[in-house]
């Protein structure tokens, strides 16, 4: 079993240390398990330490995930690999690449979190819903998330329907977006993560929906699958649920990204 999205406390809004991370994925049965801390955002960002990590703390996470999986292969742990989660903002590709670039990641995932600077996953900043037509969220926000995919920036889309979280859904059959994301996605040969996160947040689904997950399956993308947990006890939540959704839209892998490239391993 693998786990490719989970967050310490660097990120400002997630609790545990790699250590803890780490013991939680062995006790949970975990093989490989991926490190993926938020880049640290723009400092002009409203609340920016609230969503990522400090920049002056970026060296130090590598160098503790390093450390970690060096101390995991030392004892036959589980494979401990370093990525982040990098969020997509309009006019900041350039820091993200030379931030990406400094280190050797193993993985780099993408996610779209602001739309005109609003944090709209915040559940601080529900109000904000009202002002939007729901229908014109949605095309904004898979809008966004293509050119994220597009930029060649990431290797992974994280949870692509984010947009559903807290339920506000919009008043037609939302195949139009899953089917033009999955073609944006294959397009541009970037993977999607199936998170199972969505399973403990209002929406109360997997994200992506089935819709989605279809699409793309027809379409050959390839997936990989994260908890997204904030806690040590997350990891790994969900992966139950996520491989049958996989398997039932056709899935026979997935993918683990290894030095940025990607390995199938079987469902």
């Amino acid at each position: 079993m693998i786990d490719m999205h989970m967050h310490t406390s660097r990120c400002g809004h997630a609790t545990g240390t790699p250590r803890e991370y780490l013991d939680a994925a062995a006790a949970a049965g975990i093989s490989t398990l991926c490190f993926t801390d938020h880049l640290p955002l723009p400092v002009d960002t409203p609340h920016a330490l609230e969503y990522a990590m400090p920049a002056e703390q970026f060296p130090e996470y590598v160098r503790d995930i390093r450390a970690l999986a060096a101390d995991s292969a030392r004892f036959s742990g589980p494979e401990v690999l370093l990525g982040v989660e990098a969020d997509w903002i309009e006019g900041g590709d350039a820091e993200i690449r030379r931030m990406t670039r400094e280190h050797s990641l193993d993985m780099v995932l993408g996610s779209v979190h602001f739309i005109d600077g609003w944090a709209f996953d915040d559940p601080d900043l529900t109000d904000r819903y009202s002002d939007w037509d729901i229908g014109k969220l949605w095309d904004r926000y898979f809008s966004t998330l293509a050119d994220a995919a597009s930029s060649g920036l990431f290797d992974v889309m994280a949870h692509p329907d984010l947009v559903k979280k807290f339920g506000f859904l919009p008043g037609e059959d939302p195949a139009r977006w899953y089917e033009q994301t999955a073609e944006v996605l294959a397009d541009a040969g970037v993977a999607y993560e199936m998170n199972t996160a969505g399973l403990r947040k209002p929406c109360a689904e997997l994200y992506p929906a089935p819709g989605f997950l279809r699409a793309a399956a027809r379409r050959g993308v390839p997936v990989t699958c994260g908890s997204d947990a904030h806690r040590p006890d997350e990891v790994g939540a969900g992966m139950g649920e996520a491989r049958e959704a996989l398997l039932a839209a056709g899935y026979r892998s997935l993918v683990v990204f290894r030095g940025r490239l990607p390995e199938e391993v079987p469902l």
